[in-house]
């Protein structure tokens, strides 16, 4: 098992950083209406031109945000949205807004996606999920290309202050 480390997921959050992605749904949190709960980050450049994306783990050259599930230890969904920003992308920074609530529209999924825009502080070398994902700086229309049927990838895209 990795060992944490005592570097913060960014300058304003006070929780650790650990080598080791969270995997299952045992800890999961749902909605009302059984909605699984999903936080996921929006990542930008200092200069707002760019958005980085990571590639899925279930299928090679697809593209999407950095998000995950909330788990019941962690207080709030911008807390599990840094983490999953760190365990994707390796990246830490300030969430700047909530870019609110968006359901997931595919037929196979019943979740609710909480997604916050970060201005990214610090990319990484090295984070716990980087022998599974590749991570790439595109431009908004870039972004939008390869999220292809992922429209919550979009809403979230285009709810942040990226520049088009």
């Amino acid at each position: 098992m990795a060992q944490a480390t005592t570097t913060s997921y960014s300058s304003s959050s006070t929780h650790q950083r650990s080598m080791e992605a969270r995997v299952g749904r045992t800890k999961q949190r749902y909605d009302t209406d059984g909605s699984r709960l999903v936080a996921g980050i929006v990542p930008l450049s200092k200069d707002k031109s760019k958005v980085l994306i990571v590639e899925s783990t279930r299928k090679v050259n697809c593209w999407v945000l950095p998000k995950g599930g909330w788990e019941t230890d962690e207080g709030d969904a911008e807390t599990a949205a840094q983490r999953e920003a760190w365990e994707e992308a390796g990246i830490t920074g300030k969430i700047t807004k909530s870019l609110g609530k968006i359901r997931d529209n595919r037929s196979t999924a019943n979740a609710v996606f909480l997604f916050f825009e970060m201005t990214v502080e610090e990319e990484l070398s090295e984070w716990p999920e980087m022998k599974k994902r590749k991570r790439k700086w595109v431009t908004y229309k870039e972004a939008s290309e390869k999220f292809g049927t992922r429209s919550e990838m979009l809403d979230a895209l285009d709810r942040s202050s990226i520049k088009r």
